[in-house]
């Protein structure tokens, strides 16, 4: 017996949809009281959370005891979990009211949350197995989940009363079966493996792969974003002699005053180089912030620059130990870090720190702190892979404001 991809998707949106309208809800209010009334925005997440929670843990009922009915299984109507409690959502808005996304994000999760918690918890009870169902463009982490395939269910399986990994903005979701010989049409857990042992059963290696074979539509995205504000801004900057002398000095994480120097002449350097070598386009060097060596400058164009292009500097991204290496490049338009900044950054293990040398001498830098949650970022950063051009700038700079609470740090 297997559930149609028909039956599935239909729940998959219903489901969805709740975890949608809580979060819209939450982002209304903030719109039109702020954040500030702390007890009045815990007890608004928490209403919300508790109304489409019940909801969603109704949901999951129904699925369940449908899935039951159709593999003729002798197991009791299922009993829907409790949604977060009022302790759990004011944890959650104190951790996230820095930021109105996270906190909308936060409701989404918790509602998302009681309709997880709903099937695992029946599961355990009868004894049954439940496959993590993908669903769209799936996280690796998800796909990983996945590539598991089908498994008992058990007092081991969630942690704390709830089922794990349930994060915003994610369709995926559990599946329960009562024999062997049912499934859900298009689940494949063969295939996911296959992906998960290509990349060596790495995660952070799975999101590389997949950043690199839509690196093309990445840049593409990049270019036309850059096209836009080109035109509001002005043309490209011709770098002159007095912009590389005022290049300021910078301390990323608080480097010693040997680095900082080191770091003020690579750029330095790099503004002379693209004056003198590349038209005032772009350029591009990696540094060892352990070693001070450096090497050759990578040229670009007006737009872009690809350090993995060159041989010596993709050998240092592959090779160098863990947040060793600092990535320098200048910005024509005066731009600040862009979506395809901020992916390399977090993408590639052994770079710490990130710097944007203007052509004009002003210094932007980010970086890697010991607190640094790959995980964290890089899901906060996917959610902005679909913004629109107009959008796009606000929303990176959002993303880097809230840097602290995954370990990323700015000057």
């Amino acid at each position: 017996m297997r559930i149609s991809e028909k039956t599935w998707e239909a729940y998959i949106k219903r489901l969805a949809g709740l975890n949608k309208k809580a979060g819209q809800q939450m982002a209304d209010y903030i719109a039109a009281h702020g954040t500030d009334d702390t007890k009045a925005l815990i007890a608004y997440a928490n209403a919300l959370v508790t109304k489409y929670g019940e909801g969603s843990a109704e949901l999951a009922c129904q699925m369940y005891d449908a899935m039951a009915e159709l593999q003729h299984a002798a197991v009791p109507a299922a009993v829907p979990a409790e949604p977060a409690g009022y302790s759990e959502v004011a944890q959650m808005v104190q951790a996230t009211k820095a930021s109105p996304p996270q906190l909308q994000q936060g409701v989404c999760r918790l509602v998302k949350q009681a309709g997880a918690d709903t099937t695992l918890q029946n599961a355990r009870r009868d004894h049954a197995e439940f496959a993590w169902i993908p669903h769209g463009d799936s996280c690796p982490f998800c796909i990983m989940l996945a590539s598991n395939g089908w498994q008992r269910a058990s007092k081991a399986t969630g942690k704390g009363g709830h089922a794990e990994h349930i994060h915003a903005n994610c369709d995926c979701e559990f599946a329960v079966r009562f024999n062997s010989s049912a499934d859900v049409a298009g689940y494949d857990p063969e295939k996911y493996l296959r992906r998960y042992r290509e990349a060596d059963g790495d995660i952070n290696a799975m999101r590389r792969i997949d950043y690199a074979k839509n690196r093309e539509r990445i840049n593409a995205q990049k270019r036309a974003a850059y096209a836009l504000r080109q035109k509001n801004r002005g043309k490209k900057v011709a770098i002159t002699d007095i912009a590389i002398q005022k290049v300021p000095l910078v301390t990323p994480n608080g480097v010693d005053d040997q680095t900082a120097f080191f770091i003020q002449e690579t750029h330095k350097e790099l503004l002379q180089f693209a004056q003198k070598q590349n038209d005032s386009n772009e350029v591009a060097c990696l540094i060892d912030l352990t070693t001070k060596e450096k090497l050759d400058f990578v040229k670009g164009d007006q737009v872009s620059v690809s350090v993995e292009a060159d041989a010596a500097s993709y050998h240092w991204l592959r090779s160098k130990p863990k947040k060793s290496i600092m990535l320098c490049h200048n910005h024509p338009g005066q731009s600040y870090f862009s979506l395809q900044d901020v992916a390399m950054f977090l993408t590639n293990p052994p770079i710490r720190t990130m710097s944007i040398v203007t052509n004009q001498g002003k210094v932007w830098t980010i970086t890697k702190n010991e607190r640094f949650d790959f995980d964290k970022a890089f899901a906060e950063l996917t959610k902005y892979c679909g913004a629109t051009d107009t959008k796009l700038d606000g929303a990176i700079d959002s993303f880097l404001k809230n840097g602290y609470t995954y370990g990323i740090e700015r000057s």
